[in-house]
């Protein structure tokens, strides 16, 4: 049962954790403390609700406590197959996410890097549906007057 589990969803945790810390080996090292932390207290583990959602707060988790011991590393291993330009890009959306608060931030970060639909958003986050709705339109708002400040317009 838990070998289907970690083939199942390890992919999509390695993703999250990624786009935390761009870092594959740093992202490697937080998929396997999520899934390694999942299995220690499976015996405690009650499905109340999806357990890939109960992964995604585990992962959620170690993100948060790595950045709590050490500074970020940005783009240490970027896929060669990238161009310059689309690297860039990567870069200044990652950087606009990361500048928002962070219940902004991670909340567009599910909804748009992990493709998550509103409700698992609010179950990972532990919040209500409706403030998970609100936090991922405020975050674009946010990303969105950002993006016209860069390009020297004013949003009115």
């Amino acid at each position: 049962m838990l070998e289907k589990i970690i083939r199942k969803y390890y992919d999509e945790i390695f993703r999250y954790c990624y786009h935390h810390v761009e870092s594959r080996s740093l992202a490697e090292d937080l998929c396997q403390d999520t899934f390694l932390s999942f299995i220690e207290h499976y015996d405690e583990y009650h499905p109340i609700g999806k357990t890939k959602n109960y992964l995604y707060t585990i992962a959620k988790n170690k993100c948060r406590d790595y950045y709590k011991k050490k500074a970020p590393i940005f783009m240490e291993n970027v896929p060669e197959q990238e161009s310059d330009k689309c690297i860039e890009e990567s870069v200044i959306i990652k950087q606009m996410v990361m500048s928002l608060p962070e219940e902004l931030g991670e909340a567009v970060m599910l909804r748009y890097f992990q493709n998550m639909q509103y409700k698992d958003i609010a179950a990972i986050l532990n919040i209500k549906l409706s403030l998970a709705k609100y936090r991922v339109k405020r975050g674009v708002e946010l990303l969105s007057a950002m993006e016209g400040g860069a390009h020297g317009t004013t949003k009115n």
